[in-house]
Formats: C-alpha cells, sequence, structure tokens
C-alpha cells in the first residue's frame, strides 16, 4: 500500500461521551485524522471561518492537516467514536466534511472500533478493514479549494490552547512571527472577528459549560474562564450571547 501513495499508520479508537453539553479543544500536538461516528447528540466543528453541523447517525471526516474544535450538545447524552490515524497520502488536501455511508458500512466503523481494543491479530484484522473502507470512504471525498494559512491555523492553535492563560495579541502575534496588524488583517479577513473576540467566544463556550452542569458563582466561573472581573465577563456574555449569564442559567 506504502507504494501506491497510501499507508495508515498508528490506527487507534476512542469514544467521548458526555451529558448536556461539551467544548472540545482539539488536539495541536501529534493531531490525527478522524472518522467519527455521532451515536448520541449534536454538535459542530468549527474551523477556520466555516462550521460543519452535525447530528445523531452521521459521519465525519475531520483531517489532520485542519486545526478544529468543536461543540457539543445531547438530551442528554453525547456519545461520538472515533477511529484515528496518521493518513500518509500524497496530494492529500480535504476540509471536514460528512460521508454518505450505508448503516453496514458505520457497522464496520465500529467494528473496526471493537477490534482496536483487543490483543494484535484482531489489531491485524482492524488495518485489514480500514483499508477496505478507505477505498468506499476516498473516491466520494469532495476535495478542498481553501488556503490553509498557516499563520492562522499557528494563532488558532495557540488560542484554543491556552485560552485560560493571559496573553496579549502582542504575545500572539510574536508567536505566529508576523506583526499585530498582520495578524489582526488576517483574522478579519478570514474569521470576520478579531484574536480577541476569538478568544473571548472559547471562554464563553466554557463559561456555558460550568453554567449548565455546575453550582458555582457566577464570580467563580468568570474567574475559572480567565476574565479579570465579574463585570467584564458579564459584559462579555451578553455581548457574545445575547443574555446575561444568570438568565442563561435560570433558562436551562
Amino acid at each position: 500500500m506504502q507504494n501506491s501513495g497510501i499507508f495508515v499508520s498508528e490506527l487507534s479508537t476512542s469514544t467521548h461521551e458526555f451529558k448536556n453539553y461539551h467544548f472540545c479543544r482539539g488536539n495541536s500536538n501529534r493531531r490525527k485524522t478522524r472518522i467519527g461516528v455521532i451515536l448520541k447528540g449534536e454538535g459542530a466543528y468549527i474551523y477556520l471561518n466555516k462550521k460543519l453541523n452535525v447530528h445523531e447517525g452521521d459521519v465525519v471526516f475531520v483531517p489532520e492537516n485542519i486545526y478544529c474544535y468543536s461543540e457539543w450538545h445531547g438530551a442528554p447524552d453525547i456519545e461520538v467514536v472515533y477511529l484515528s490515524c496518521f493518513l500518509h497520502y500524497e496530494g492529500f488536501k480535504y476540509e471536514p466534511q460528512l460521508l454518505s455511508l450505508d448503516e453496514a458500512t458505520k457497522g464496520t466503523l465500529l467494528q473496526i472500533s471493537q477490534l482496536l481494543t483487543l490483543d494484535a491479530l484482531e489489531e491485524l484484522e482492524a488495518y485489514s478493514l480500514f483499508y477496505k473502507l478507505l477505498q468506499v470512504i476516498l473516491p466520494q471525498m469532495k476535495p478542498s479549494d481553501i488556503a490553509f494559512d498557516k499563520t492562522l491555523q499557528s494563532a488558532i492553535e495557540y488560542i484554543t490552547a491556552n485560552w485560560n492563560e493571559s496573553f496579549s495579541v502582542a504575545e500572539l502575534a510574536k508567536h505566529c512571527c508576523v506583526s499585530e496588524s498582520t495578524l489582526y488583517h488576517l483574522f478579519q479577513k478570514e474569521l470576520g472577528q478579531t484574536p480577541v473576540r476569538h478568544l473571548h467566544s472559547i471562554r464563553i463556550n466554557i463559561a456555558i459549560e460550568y453554567l449548565e452542569n455546575t453550582n458555582y458563582s457566577i464570580s467563580t466561573i468568570a474567574e475559572l474562564v480567565g476574565f479579570p472581573s465579574e463585570n467584564h465577563f458579564r459584559r462579555i456574555f451578553s455581548d457574545v450571547t445575547g443574555t446575561t449569564p444568570l438568565k442563561y442559567r435560570k433558562s436551562r
């Protein structure tokens, strides 16, 4: 298979289970290509200036060359099973997308996941089935024509990985090896928002999880998600969601 230009390594599986709401920052270290089966709940994968909505029963493909984070909602359960790997494929240029698979093929995905939890012989069978699965998946994939700006990717990864730290736009720009003005222009052009607004949206999403799933006070949540004061948190929360933290909690 390696001579054909397609080679899979480090195939693994994971099951993500949550209640009501979950915000996932993604993984910036040794990021793998993922194929996910949404068994319960619904969500959205957010990357660059795009959003891919997914629902129960969907199968999603998330390539390793795209950094994205995701938001999930359940009533109350959320369950997603992933097959993850490094997919070595010359000319591979895709973005996250839904796959149109029949129930038998979805069953094969879950079978591979189960085999990967067993011994070495079953793992070999999992690899064999996975290569056959790629024969079904790859022909239907829609190549991406978007430009993957490495600076923007780097900035998004840094913000998402360090959302609970205190850092300035100047520090972010230095990390990305560009000027502040260049970084602002890039965010406005591609995402329609500033770097600070992008950071705020992540913090507010995590604050929503606290509001829904804990009894923490508003001031405690403000501190946990990195705002310098409760008033600042309330103002940004209202700006992002259109309501106050207290009204949001009472509406759940």
